[in-house]
C-alpha cells in the first residue's frame, strides 16, 4: 500500500480533526512529561486534538484512546560554519536562520522536521503526504502556529524584579528654609566643631546643614568613619529628610534619601528641586560613594548570599532521581525551593509520583494543561524520575515548571505575577490548593504536615478558661529581643538558640495592648475586659501541641515591621538543633477543676467617624476629578498621605466597587493594606494564622478584642480560598467542620532535621531563596537549576526548617 493510501485510511478511520482557524497547537512539551522537540525522537503531535507527547507517552496515549495518528516534530540544532564575509559555508547568508541565532560563537540554527507516523509503527515515517491535502494543511498549521504553551505564557506573565521597594516619603512637600545657603559641588566636610570628616556626609534638606553619618560595618571587624552627627542634628531639630552627598548624580533613583521619622530609605518625588534649593544640581555631580543600602547589601546580603549558596566553594554536581534542578522562570526560586522540600515527604511522593500516570491518564486531554493535579503530578514525577538529571546529557538536564506555576497560582493577586514572594505564605497557599484538589477517596498529602494545637485562654480576673482547637501547618518561632545575643565585631547581627525560640513559641502570652499609631499621633491602652466581672485585668493565652505530625515545619520569625508597616529582616543566626524532643509541649484539654468561660457573641461595633485628615486628603484628590467615595478609600488606605493615596487610587481605579459608598472600617489601616500589620503580628504571636488575625481585626478594632473575638467566633470565619487568598462570598464550611473531616497524624514527639529553605535579602518578597536537603546521608544544595553536594550547609541562616519524625 502506498503512502497516500495508508494515511488516507487513517484519516477516514476518524482519528483526524481538521485544525480550526484558531486551533491551539501544543508543540513545546510532552503533555505528560518535560521532553521537547529537541530530545531524541522529538514530539508526536496527535492529529485528533493537537496535543504533543514524547515517544513513550504517545504509545500510552494511543493505546488508551485509539487516537493513533501523529505528526512527529523534531527540531535539531545545527551549527553554522562561516567562510567569511557574512556567508555560510553552504553559500547562504548567515542571517538567514530558520528559527534562532545565538549571537556568539559558535553560531547555530534549528532545523525542524515533520513527518506522519501511525501508532504502533513509529519506525515507518511518511514525509511525502502532499497527496492527502488535509494532512499537508495540518502540518503547515503546526509549523506556522505559535505554540499554545507560549500563548498562555504571553497572556499571563507580568514583568517584575526583585529589588527592595521604597516608600514615597510623606515629606515630598518639605518646607525648606530660605537662608540663602548655597553649597559648592565638592569639598564638603562635617560642620560640627572639631569633627571635620570629609566622608560619609549627609545634607539636611530643611536647612542645608551638613553632618557626618554614623559609623557602619562594611566587613567583619571593619567600619566606616562617622560620628553620627546628622542623627544628633535630627534629634535636636526634628528636621527629618537627609541625602547622602556622595550619592548625588543625574540618576535620581540612585541617590540615597533617608527619612528619620519614617525610619527608612525613601523616594522624594521633589528631590531635584530640594537639592537645587541649596545649589546642588544633580546633573553636574557624579556619584562618589556607596549608598547606605549598597553598603548594607555588601555587608549583610552578600555574606548571607555567599553562605547560603556556598559561593566560592567548588561544589560537586550530583545527578539522578530526586536531584533534578528547576529552572527559574522569573523570581520563581521560592516555588522551586518548596518543591524540592516536598519531594522529601513520603506522602507527596506516593500521591504525585507513584500514582502520577494514573492522574495524567484520568485527566481529559482538553483540560490537562490547566488541571492542578495533572500539572503537579507531571512536575513531581519528573523531579523523581532521573530523566532530567543525567551526567551524560547535560543539555537536557533540569526542567522548567512554568505551566505548574501558572496553574497553581490561578488568579491569585501575588503568586500569579513574576514578583518574588514569601516562601512561608506560598507553602500555606499551595497546601490549601492541594487540599481543595484532594477528593474524599484520595489521600491528602498535606496531612503528613498538618497538626493541631490547644489554645488555652484564661481570664485573669476570674481565672476561668476557654479551650479551642486550632489547625496549623507551620510552627512559627518568635524571636523575642531578650533571646538575641549580639555577634561580636558585627553591627545589628545576632544569634539565638533554637530551643529557646521553641520555648518562646509555647510561653504564656498576655493579651493586652499598648500600641502607638504614628500617623494619627495617639495611643491605645487597653487590657482584656472580663465578661463576668467587667474588670480590665487582661488575659493570657497558651499554646500546646495536640498532635505531632510525621513532618514538622518551622518558620523563624526573622521579619519584623517598622512603624509604617514595612517589613524588615533581622540578621539572626539560629543555633540549630539537628534533633528535637518536643514531649514537653504536648498539651491537653480542660483539666479537672477548671471552670469554663461563657460563650459570648460580641455586639457589632459601630462604624467610626471619618477622621479629618482622611477627609482633607480625599478633598485634594477630588479636585483632580475623582469621585468622593474612591477618594475617601484612597485616603484611608494611605493613612492620610496624599502621595501614597494618589498612587493607591491609580492602582485600584479598575476595581468594580471603587465608587461604592465608603464606610469607615474599624481598626487602623496601613499604606499596604486595610489592617495594620503590627496588630496582625501581635495576634499571630498568640498562635493564630495571618488570615484569622486580619479577619478578626476587620470585626473589632483592638488586639485584645480581636483575640477574644477569635476564641468565641472561630467557627464563623469563612474558609480562606487558595485562588484569591481571601474569604469567599459563597457559603463555605466552617473551620471546625473542615477540621472534623480531617484526620491528623500523631506519634512520637522526636524529630530529625532533613531540610532547610534559606532566604537572602532584606524582605521575604525580595531577594533569593535556595534549599538544602539531607538526602542519602548527605546535604545537597538546590539553587534553582544548580544541584550539588553541600560542603557547609547554612543551618544557622535558614528561614524554614523541615523536620521528620523519628520513632
Amino acid at each position: 500500500m502506498d503512502v497516500e493510501s495508508v494515511v488516507r485510511t487513517a484519516v477516514e478511520s476518524g482519528v483526524f480533526t481538521k485544525p480550526s482557524a484558531d486551533q491551539k497547537v501544543f508543540k513545546d512539551q510532552c503533555a505528560y512529561c518535560f521532553k521537547d522537540p529537541h530530545t531524541k525522537d522529538g514530539l508526536y503531535i496527535n492529529l485528533k486534538n493537537y496535543h504533543a507527547f514524547c515517544r513513550e507517552h504517545a504509545e500510552i496515549y494511543a493505546n488508551n484512546t485509539g487516537n493513533n495518528l501523529y505528526v512527529q516534530f523534531e527540531s535539531t540544532k545545527v551549527f553554522v560554519e562561516e567562510k567569511g564575509d557574512g556567508e555560510r559555508a553552504d553559500g547562504e547568508p548567515t542571517n538567514k536562520m530558520t528559527k534562532l541565532t545565538i549571537d556568539a560563537d559558535p553560531k547555530f540554527e534549528f532545523e525542524d522536521k515533520y513527518c506522519v507516523v501511525i501508532h504502533p509503527n513509529y519506525s515507518q515515517q511518511f514525509f511525502n503526504v502532499q497527496g492527502v491535502q488535509e494532512i499537508a494543511d495540518a502540518i503547515q498549521t503546526i509549523a506556522n502556529s505559535t505554540s499554545a504553551e507560549r500563548l498562555a505564557l504571553l497572556s499571563s506573565t507580568s514583568n517584575a524584579w526583585d529589588a527592595d521597594i521604597k516608600l514615597i516619603t510623606k515629606h515630598s512637600n518639605l518646607v525648606q528654609h530660605d537662608n540663602d545657603k548655597r553649597l559648592a559641588l565638592s569639598g564638603w566636610h562635617c560642620e560640627v566643631e572639631n569633627c571635620g570628616l570629609d566622608e560619609n556626609l549627609w545634607i539636611n534638606l530643611t536647612d542645608g546643614a551638613i553632618r557626618c553619618g554614623r559609623s557602619q560595618y562594611v566587613a567583619d571587624g571593619q567600619k566606616t568613619n562617622g560620628n553620627g552627627h546628622m542623627q544628633d542634628y535630627y534629634a535636636a531639630t526634628g528636621y527629618p529628610l537627609v541625602v547622602k552627598l556622595g550619592t548625588i548624580s543625574s540618576n535620581l533613583e540612585s541617590i540615597d534619601v533617608y527619612s528619620y521619622d519614617e525610619d527608612d530609605a525613601v523616594i522624594d518625588p521633589n528631590l531635584e528641586k530640594h537639592l537645587k534649593h541649596f545649589g546642588l544640581d544633580p546633573s553636574k555631580l557624579e556619584k562618589t560613594a556607596k549608598s547606605t543600602l549598597e553598603m548594607e547589601l555588601d555587608m549583610n546580603e552578600k555574606w548571607e548570599w555567599a553562605r547560603c549558596t556556598e559561593d566560592g566553594a567548588v561544589l560537586e554536581p550530583v545527578y539522578g532521581p530526586g536531584y533534578t534542578g528547576l529552572i527559574n522562570t522569573g523570581s520563581s526560586c521560592y516555588m522551586n525551593s518548596v518543591l524540592q522540600a516536598l519531594i522529601q515527604v513520603d506522602s507527596f511522593r506516593t500521591r504525585y509520583s507513584e500514582k502520577a500516570l494514573d492522574i495524567l491518564l484520568n485527566c481529559p486531554i482538553e483540560t490537562i494543561h490547566n488541571d492542578f493535579n495533572a500539572q503537579f503530578a507531571k512536575v513531581i514525577r519528573a523531579m523523581l524520575s532521573g530523566d532530567y538529571s543525567s551526567e551524560t546529557d547535560l543539555e537536557h538536564n533540569n526542567i522548567k515548571p512554568l505551566q505548574f506555576k501558572r496553574v497553581a497560582a490561578g488568579n491569585h493577586a501575588e503568586f500569579s505575577t513574576a514578583k518574588q514572594q514569601d516562601v512561608e505564605e506560598y507553602i500555606r497557599f499551595l497546601f490549601e490548593k492541594i487540599s481543595q484538589n484532594s477528593k474524599d477517596e484520595v489521600i491528602d498529602p498535606t496531612g503528613s504536615l498538618r497538626f493541631q494545637t490547644w489554645n488555652r485562654f484564661e481570664d485573669i480576673a476570674t481565672q476561668k478558661v476557654r479551650y479551642t482547637e486550632q489547625e496549623e501547618l507551620i510552627l512559627r518561632l518568635p524571636i523575642p529581643e531578650a533571646l538575641l545575643k549580639p555577634i561580636p565585631d558585627t553591627e545589628n547581627r545576632f544569634t539565638v538558640d533554637m530551643s529557646a525560640a521553641i520555648q518562646a513559641a509555647f510561653d504564656v502570652q498576655f493579651v493586652e495592648v499598648s500600641i502607638f499609631v504614628p500617623k494619627n499621633i495617639f495611643f491605645w491602652f487597653q487590657g482584656y475586659k472580663s465578661p463576668i466581672t467587667g474588670e480590665q485585668k487582661g488575659a493570657t493565652n497558651t499554646i500546646t501541641m495536640k498532635t505531632f505530625p510525621d513532618y514538622l515545619l518551622f518558620q523563624v520569625s526573622k521579619f519584623t515591621y517598622n512603624n509604617l508597616g514595612v517589613q524588615k529582616k533581622l540578621d539572626v543566626e539560629v543555633e540549630v538543633s539537628d534533633e528535637l524532643d518536643l514531649v514537653a509541649y504536648r498539651g491537653h484539654g480542660k483539666l479537672e477543676g477548671e471552670e469554663l468561660l461563657p460563650v459570648e457573641t460580641p455586639s457589632e461595633p459601630a462604624a467610626p467617624e471619618i477622621p479629618a485628615n482622611v477627609r482633607a486628603v480625599a478633598g485634594e484628590l477630588m479636585v483632580m476629578g475623582f469621585e468622593e467615595n474612591s477618594c475617601l478609600r484612597a485616603a484611608f488606605f494611605s493613612n492620610g498621605n496624599a502621595e501614597v493615596a494618589t498612587n493607591w487610587l491609580m492602582e485600584h481605579m479598575d476595581e468594580p466597587n471603587i465608587n461604592d459608598v465608603f464606610v469607615m472600617p474599624t481598626g487602623t489601616p496601613s499604606a499596604r493594606g486595610e489592617v495594620d500589620p503590627n496588630l496582625v503580628a501581635s495576634i499571630i504571636d498568640m498562635g493564630f494564622t495571618p488570615y484569622q488575625a486580619r479577619y478578626a481585626l476587620k470585626q473589632v478594632p483592638t488586639v485584645s478584642e480581636a483575640v477574644d473575638w477569635l476564641f468565641t467566633n472561630m467557627e464563623t470565619i469563612p474558609v480562606e480560598t487558595a485562588a484569591t487568598g481571601s474569604s469567599s462570598d459563597a457559603p463555605q464550611p466552617s473551620i471546625t467542620e473542615a477540621a472534623n473531616r480531617k484526620s491528623y497524624k500523631d506519634g512520637s514527639e522526636k524529630y530529625k532535621l532533613i531540610g532547610m529553605i534559606s532566604h537572602m535579602g532584606s524582605r521575604p518578597d525580595s531577594g533569593h531563596y535556595v534549599a538544602h536537603m539531607l538526602k542519602d546521608g548527605k546535604w545537597v544544595l538546590f539553587n534553582d537549576e544548580k544541584v550539588a553536594l553541600s560542603q557547609d550547609p547554612p543551618k544557622k541562616l535558614a528561614y524554614i526548617y523541615l523536620y521528620k519524625r523519628v520513632e
